[in-house]
């Protein structure tokens, strides 16, 4: 450390001071305040976040949410896809988005009836 360096500050009038100097510059005290800061990040990913609301006379829940990172069987994501998915049946809607989980560009999204939703799709003959 050079000492021309700031290395704390004026517990009176928050001057800066350098490291030879044993009096403030500017009010002659000789307290000081040392201040050190750092800064780390820590990459969490959330694999799944889940909210259900659940009222009498609605079967399993009446609203939910979900969040969640998934593996994308498509090898041009090769770092997966972030899914939005709500379903709620007080209003009868089902929303989902599927994003690149790498450049959040949208790959799907799909706004309907919940009473709609699984009755297009094809179900296996018994």
């Amino acid at each position: 450390m050079d000492s021309n360096d700031i290395w704390a500050r004026c517990a009176e009038c928050r001057a800066e001071l350098k490291q030879n100097d044993k009096y403030c510059p500017k009010c002659g005290s000789t307290r000081k305040s040392y201040e050190r800061k750092a800064l780390v990040k820590v990459g969490v990913k959330v694999v799944e976040t889940r909210v259900t609301q659940k009222r009498r006379g609605f079967h399993k829940f009446m609203r939910q949410m979900i969040s969640r990172w998934k593996r994308s069987g498509n090898p041009r994501l090769e770092n997966g896809v972030q899914e939005e998915l709500s379903m709620d049946k007080e209003r009868d809607r089902y929303d989902q988005v599927v994003m690149d989980a790498k450049t959040g560009e949208i790959t799907h999204e799909e706004h309907e009836l919940l009473s709609r939703h699984n009755k297009h799709k094809k179900r296996p003959a018994k």
